[in-house]
């Protein structure tokens, strides 16, 4: 009984066995006629043919397959109309930038928030300073801090939605360097003409702002000329009634001691005021330049010898380096004259022992002597004052000298400049064109490192 039982299961078995076999053949048999028929297809896309088909399904087939190559074509000339255009949002990226990067004025976007979203190399130019991509996304409080004018015009655009045109505002650099800019701001607008920002337009009008100032001393001076010259010669003829009546004082004052005094005092009083009225005139008369071809380095060397034992008595310390620059078409006398002005003024103000560097150099249509001092410095309040005539810190000196050398570097269509600091020394700067003159290039000069007492170098 047992082993029928035994024998029965193992044909079970068997047959199951079997049967899962022929299962697997079918199931593969029929992959693989499925497989036959996609690869036949293929063959038959491939020809356009269908063997044995008749006529009405060959042209059904011919269609279908036009049809899907159509559809083919249209894809791929969609998708390279896509690049295309792709890349034609790209170069009108690309052109904008470089229209924006060449423009030599500011230009910020900034949204409705006040957030900065985009700015040219030109306005970091103008802030001095680096803005970059990092001041994306940085509010205006930040970016235009160095100006109130400039954030109150941006808020009011935000605000009210108007342009504000052609106002003029002062930038305060980090530094303490201050511009005047031109700054138009306008809203900017959405596809749907809804506001969504504003864009800030700013030029540098610093230059413009020093050649205003320049015209106008220029006719403040030719006016005070007119006016003044003619009164300062009333004041000689006076003056030389005054000083004839004390020498007669003085010789005949005889044992008298006390007229003798009073008339020297007199004669010392009246000769000071005439030092006074020459300098005067020499201001107010028209300046007339006898120019001729001359080195810059030289003139500062000849003013250097003039101030020679002032230089030694301060025990004070010059440094002259000058570059190749070229010969300049000037009026010598008057030239040696302004520079030795200014290195006058920087020895005053140096203490014992201080030092003065004078450096010139060649700019692209200029040349700049630059003057600097390490002497107390002069107050911001003082420095738009210390060219105007008369104005003086000192107990002597009749506070012509600087006027006078502003008026001689103005005539030859070149301007002068100040920077300092109190504390921090003095920079004089003067600018002389270039262009126009004659001169050559003369032998190059450089002298870094000698330094030599009474003043020479």
């Amino acid at each position: 009984m047992d082993n029928v039982t035994v024998f029965q299961s193992t044909f079970i078995l068997i047959a199951l066995l079997l049967f899962v076999i022929l299962l697997a053949i079918y199931a593969l048999q029929k992959v693989r006629r499925g497989f036959l028929r996609l690869t036949e297809s293929e063959e038959i896309l491939e020809k356009g043919k269908i063997p044995g088909a008749n006529k009405e399904m060959s042209f059904v087939f011919g269609a279908f397959q036009q049809t899907l190559q159509e559809i083919t074509q249209k894809k791929q000339e969609l998708i390279r109309m896509h690049q295309d255009a792709v890349e034609r949002v790209r170069r009108m990226e690309r052109y904008n930038e470089c229209i924006l990067e060449s423009m030599v004025s500011g230009v910020a976007a900034f949204d409705r928030q006040g957030k900065l979203t985009s700015l040219n190399g030109a306005a970091a130019r103008i802030f001095g300073r680096e803005l970059g991509g990092g001041a994306i996304g940085q509010s205006y409080d930040e970016v235009l801090a160095g100006s109130e004018a400039m954030k109150e015009i941006l808020q009011r655009v935000l605000q009210e939605n108007r342009r504000i045109l052609r106002e003029e505002v002062l930038l305060t650099l980090p530094g303490g360097e201050r511009k005047w800019l031109g700054v138009n701001v306008s809203p900017l607008k959405g596809a749907e003409g809804e506001m969504i920002g504003a864009t800030l337009l700013f030029t540098d009008l610093t230059e413009v702002k020093e050649l205003q100032r320049q015209v106008e001393l220029k006719n403040r001076l030719a006016a005070m000329g007119e006016m003044s010259a003619g009164i300062a010669h009333e004041f000689r003829n006076s003056l030389g009634a005054i000083l004839g009546y004390a020498r007669l004082a003085d010789r005949q004052a005889g044992e008298n001691s006390v007229l003798r005094e009073a008339a020297e005092g007199i004669i010392t009083e009246v000769k000071s005021f005439d030092a006074m009225l020459s300098d005067f005139l020499h201001f107010a008369r028209p300046m007339e330049l006898n120019r001729e071809a001359c080195r810059l380095d030289e003139l500062i060397r000849e003013a250097l010898e003039v101030l020679s034992d002032e230089i030694e008595t301060k025990k004070a310390e010059t440094k002259v380096e000058c570059n190749e620059v070229p010969s300049l078409m000037l009026d010598r006398t008057l030239i040696r004259q302004s520079m030795t002005n200014l290195i006058k003024n920087a020895l005053q103000a140096i203490p014992e022992g201080g030092s003065i560097a004078i450096e010139v150099q060649e700019r692209t249509d200029r040349v700049e002597v630059r003057i600097r001092d390490n002497g107390p410095g002069i107050p911001r309040d003082l420095q738009k004052k210390i060219f105007e005539p008369f104005f003086t810190t000192k107990r002597e000196g009749t506070g012509l000298g600087l006027a006078i050398t502003q008026k001689t570097i103005v005539a030859h269509q070149g301007n002068i400049r100040i920077k300092s600091d109190p504390g921090q020394g003095t920079l004089m700067i003067v600018s002389l064109p270039s262009q126009g003159n004659a001169g050559t290039k003369g032998q190059r000069h450089k002298e870094t490192g000698a330094k030599e007492k009474a003043g020479r170098t």
